[in-house]
């Protein structure tokens, strides 16, 4: 999904809280695409079974374009995860046998908006893998398998926390960012469309 239409990159958070480190920025600026790509997932959240693999195709295409639309050099902790990841996906996708969208993009993303989104997405895996166990699923998917993620968030956050939340490279962390959210948007949409699930 494209950002919209005259979307201006300079965000009004930045303008008027110049003293504000980027990483309460990125909160405040991505709370709402975010929330709106949670509800999107709901109906996995609330009948995993039904929606899983939907679910782990959504997530592979997402987190495949995420990995190509990244501009280098990227960061090492986020490579780690962002391999581990993927490799998990596909033996995933190849057990219960899934077709895939291909996502196409033409940005590129600030290492650090992909490295916020991947170590991101780990946090809300672990809660997703917990619901699946919940819900009496025996056969957890690889994709849930637990990754030592917490130390590499935490240096990301103190990292952002040490950055300014104005300027142009802050602008091109936040924009960045909403544009890889957008990818799993157009993900789940593009899922969507192949499987009928997520309705």
């Amino acid at each position: 999904m494209k950002l919209p239409i005259g979307y201006d990159r300079t965000s009004e958070f930045g303008s008027q809280l110049p003293d504000q480190d980027l990483l309460k920025r990125l909160r405040a600026e991505t709370h709402a695409v975010h929330e709106e790509l949670d509800h999107l997932f709901t109906p996995f959240q609330d009948a995993p079974l039904d929606h899983l693999g939907s679910f782990l195709a959504a997530q592979m295409a997402g987190l495949t374009a995420l990995s190509t639309a990244a501009r280098v050099p990227h960061d090492e902790n986020t490579l780690i995860l962002l391999s581990e990841t993927l490799d998990r996906l596909e033996q995933d996708c190849r057990y219960y046998e899934l077709s895939v969208p291909v996502l196409r993009h033409k940005r590129d993303l600030h290492p650090l908006a992909v490295a916020y989104l991947v170590i991101g997405s780990r946090m809300g895996t672990e809660v997703l893998r917990r619901n699946l166990i919940k819900h009496g699923i025996e056969r957890i998917p690889l994709y849930f398998t637990p990754q030592d993620y917490k130390h590499a968030w935490q240096d990301l956050c103190a990292r952002l926390q040490g950055m300014a939340g104005a300027g142009p490279e802050a602008d091109d962390i936040c924009a960045s960012v909403i544009a890889g959210f957008h990818l799993f948007h157009d993900a789940e949409a593009r899922t969507r469309d192949m499987t009928g699930k997520f309705s």
